[in-house]
């Protein structure tokens, strides 16, 4: 009996030191990233999480109310003898730091002359809008569309996997695990695993383990084929709750993504129509004209560009 007792307190020992050199590390960690990057978090503090906390609710988000962090309401309602398109993305399709008149979401309604649900959420992917689609409220807010628009960049990959966006962040980024062509939502109710998952250390090492996962080539059949399974789950979903066939689009943003080649050709041979942009023009998008040099986001006269090559080739 005394052993055990012994074996006891030397668990609850090891158990405790542990935590405290993790809380020590945490501290750092948050410390160093506070001092490089607290402009983008400027109401970071150090924080762990027992229940879970996302940043987005579907019901409140949409509303238009700021340019930067809040979603945008749908353009072209005045156009009601049409059917309405639904775009989904990141800060891209979300016009971050841009007016509403000059999103692509807005040059597309007026070019269309068609509604267009513009439902790109900033910092998010490809997994917000697969959870959309599982949401009674998108439903409610947006009516039955012909077609739908996404819109990838290369940073979707490294998204898809991360528990928090940034270290800093307080806020779960809405994490999903794909098995056997199912996608399985994270327990939110496991207080243990929030708790780990908001340690600055845990955060540091997801991060690292991301980029290493993303990054190489083993594991492109993996991800491409997780890509896939969101896009094809999604579809599924809009189609049940529209009862109808939709036109799927897969917008591909940038000049250059990872596994581009293999993701493309899964997404056409599962009746996905795929857009490079790159195909569209010769532009070189990165040019201080097109991307903003202080928000390295698309500007107006990108969009302007841009919106009439992509609803031309939307042949709609």
């Amino acid at each position: 009996m005394k052993k055990l007792f012994h074996i006891i307190k030397i668990l609850i020992f090891n158990t405790l030191l542990f935590a405290l050199l993790i809380c020590i590390c945490d501290f750092f960690i948050y410390g160093y990233n506070y001092v490089n990057y607290k402009y983008l978090f400027k109401k970071s503090c150090f924080k762990y999480m027992l229940k879970a906390n996302y940043l987005i609710d579907f019901n409140t988000y949409f509303d238009g109310s700021d340019n930067v962090y809040q979603g945008r309401k749908p353009d072209g309602l005045e156009y009601t003898n049409k059917p309405p398109i639904v775009i989904f993305g990141c800060s891209f399709v979300q016009g971050q730091f841009l007016n509403y008149y000059q999103t692509v979401s807005y040059k597309l309604a007026n070019i269309l002359k068609r509604p267009v649900y513009n439902r790109g959420i900033a910092g998010k992917g490809i997994q917000h809008m697969y959870w959309q689609s599982v949401s009674q409220s998108f439903y409610n807010d947006v009516p039955p569309a012909d077609d739908v628009i996404y819109i990838f960049i290369d940073d979707h990959y490294r998204r898809l996997y991360l528990f928090f966006l940034d270290i800093l962040d307080l806020h779960l980024n809405g994490h999903f695990s794909v098995k056997n062509n199912n996608i399985i939502p994270d327990n939110e109710k496991n207080y243990l695993g929030n708790l780990i998952k908001s340690s600055y250390t845990f955060k540091l090492l997801n991060s690292k383990y991301v980029n290493f996962y993303i990054n190489n080539p083993k594991n492109a059949e993996k991800i491409t084929d997780d890509v896939l399974t969101y896009f094809i789950k999604t579809r599924e979903n809009l189609e049940s709750h529209w009862h109808k066939k939709i036109n799927f689009t897969v917008i591909i943003f940038d000049s250059y993504i990872k596994y581009g080649d293999l993701l493309i050709k899964k997404l056409k041979d599962n009746n996905f129509k795929v857009i490079e942009i790159k195909e569209l023009t010769q532009e070189d998008l990165t040019q201080k004209e097109y991307v903003s040099e202080k928000t390295n986001h698309p500007t107006e006269k990108c969009w302007d560009l841009l919106a009439p090559l992509i609803a031309e080739k939307l042949n709609l």
